[in-house]
């Protein structure tokens, strides 16, 4: 009967835009070639592969599984504030690390953050003074990494 009350909008995020998203994160970070190994996080969070490798995969795909909670947590904590802040970004929000900026690391994030953006718009880059779809991904990453250190 409780639904009789309900409210019959659409959710803000939906399902498939939260694995998206989750799916994102992940496949920045980890797989072969990137910072972590599907192994090494398992290893490191106590997630058992299959279900990283499930979540990996995007909303469309039929193995797609989304993770637990306290999967989801334990994977935040691992690979931190970056991945968290691309995990969230349907909802319009960023992580940061708990504790005191460090500051060093903020100047060197945007340093590292204003040299991507000066290279893609540099007339010799791919799209000449036109950021590319491969130039934004990349900013979007940095942007990110730039957002958890402040």
């Amino acid at each position: 009967m409780a639904d009789d009350f309900a409210a019959n909008f659409p959710p803000l995020v939906s399902r498939e835009q939260a694995g998206d998203a989750i799916a994102k994160a992940l496949n920045l970070l980890v797989g072969r070639g990137r910072r972590y190994t599907v192994k090494e996080l398992a290893n490191a969070t106590g997630v058992k592969d299959r279900m990283i490798e499930c979540a990996r995969l995007y909303a469309d795909n039929i193995d797609h599984r989304p993770l637990p909670d306290w999967a989801l947590l334990s994977i935040m904590r691992f690979l931190g504030p970056g991945f968290t802040t691309t995990a969230l970004a349907p909802a319009d929000q960023v992580a940061s690390y708990a504790g005191d900026t460090n500051h060093d690391t903020l100047a060197a994030e945007a340093l590292s953050y204003g040299l991507e953006h000066a290279r893609a718009r540099h007339p010799d880059s791919p799209g000449g003074v036109n950021i590319t779809r491969a130039e934004n991904e990349a900013l979007d990453v940095s942007a990110d990494r730039l957002r958890a250190v402040s």
